[in-house]
């Protein structure tokens, strides 16, 4: 898994000047909203998280996109036998602060030039890596993972940061952060032959996990946290969203729906406080809209077992002319039965992976949600929640459903890309 409001105005206190600029935002709002979804291919972007395995190591954690030129043609070959197997047209994956730093535990200091302090080789490999994508016709999103949204003093114990093997966050480190989002999309976008294949940028990163979805959500335990995190939101969310040219996301957002008994003594409406957070904190306090807004999705939410309707809820809180803005992500299919285990999600009985994943696609078209993604592409050592498992076979049920959602619907006539 973050002030510019219009005050209320009373009938009779417009003047022609605030109609017409009214009526100007309006207007661009639905341009803009014309011209992203003109963009989007047919069916809506449909895609994985991206995790080859390649045969340079046996380790889930292998860090394939900072040692690229050793596996790149291992990797180009999975790119091209994804879309071919699956007609997917879109993947998803993370690249890390830690990677991009010539030492990993300094976050970028302020006043030295972008070269002194950072790994440019592991961000050209990044833009090889979308030149490849571009190759095998896929496009790509990229979640930036920045750790530093907690100060230390607010959290001391639990930052990745403690590794030594992440960049430590000083008192103020949305400063660095903010800097560091701006000058990665920079170079990436510039270095890449096909910018246009980046289908947008994700603000991403997460204090104590480091490539997860950050704490957006009321921490009754520890506000300051929430507090910080509106703090690195209102301070890197214009910066970031004014870097380069390509689309733009602000953090997945997760809904807490964990079984836990600090959470079981909650509401439905606390579970959605990360969305109901990011919505005011860019829309409503900084009139910043992001081009997508993306989601966290477990099957059988909506309604779930509590009997809310959670995809419904989250619709009202972002807006229902928003809907074709939103990114369905993280789909669980086969391997993540623990997860579910752990969360109020109770799947039908005799449900199999490929039950979950149609579930998560027929909830994604009866919405219009502008796409989808699944974790993940393949197996690991350590999971097996991939669409092919671990010797590279592919799991057939998943395959021919994610492959049927490419087709056109039955008298539909298919949108032009």
């Amino acid at each position: 898994m973050i002030t510019s409001r219009i005050g209320r105005l009373q009938p009779g206190h417009f003047s022609l000047a605030v109609l017409i600029f009214l009526a100007a935002g309006q207007l661009g709002t639905a341009l803009e909203g014309a011209a992203l979804n003109a963009a989007l291919p047919p069916r809506g972007l449909r895609g994985v998280f991206f995790n080859p395995q390649v045969k340079q190591s046996n380790s889930a954690e292998f860090p394939w996109l900072l040692l690229y030129p050793q596996c790149r043609n291992e990797v180009r070959t999975h790119l091209k036998e994804l879309a071919t197997t699956t007609d997917v047209n879109f993947v998803s994956i993370f690249v890390n602060i830690a990677h991009s730093l010539q030492h990993p535990s300094q976050s970028p200091p302020e006043g030295q030039p972008f070269r002194a302090w950072a790994n440019t080789a592991y961000l050209d490999n990044v833009a090889a890596f979308i030149d490849d994508c571009h190759a095998a016709g896929v496009s790509v999103e990229i979640d930036l993972a920045c750790n530093l949204w907690v100060p230390r003093s607010v959290e001391p114990q639990h930052q990745i940061a403690n590794s030594g093997l992440w960049p430590a966050p000083g008192e103020s480190p949305w400063i660095e952060a903010a800097r560091w989002y701006r000058e990665t999309i920079t170079y990436v976008e510039a270095h890449t032959h096909h910018p246009e294949r980046i289908a947008l940028w994700c603000m991403m990163g997460n204090y104590e996990l480091g490539a997860a979805e950050p704490c957006l959500w009321d921490r009754d335990d520890n506000p300051a946290i929430t507090a910080c995190a509106e703090k690195f939101v209102k301070h890197v969310w214009p910066i970031f969203r004014a870097a380069g040219k390509r689309p733009k996301a602000p953090p997945i957002m997760l809904p807490i729906l964990s079984n836990n008994p600090f959470w079981m003594a909650r509401s439905p409406k606390a579970r959605l406080s990360a969305f109901t957070n990011l919505k005011k904190w860019i829309v409503d306090d900084l009139a910043l809209p992001p081009d997508y807004w993306l989601m966290t999705t477990y099957p059988f939410c909506d309604p779930a077992p509590d009997g809310f309707a959670y995809l419904r809820a989250i619709v009202d809180i972002l807006g229902p002319e928003n809907t074709g803005r939103i990114i369905s992500t993280d789909f669980k299919g086969p391997g993540h039965d623990q997860e579910l285990r752990d969360s109020i999600i109770i799947p039908p009985s005799g449900q199999s992976g490929a039950d979950r994943l149609k579930w998560h696609f027929q909830k994604s078209a009866q919405y219009g949600f502008a796409g989808w993604w699944i974790w993940a592409y393949q197996d690991t050592p350590k999971a097996t929640t991939g669409i092919r498992d671990l010797a590279g076979n592919w799991k057939r049920d998943l395959v021919e459903i994610i492959k049927h959602q490419a087709a056109p619907r039955e008298g539909e006539r298919p949108r032009e890309p």
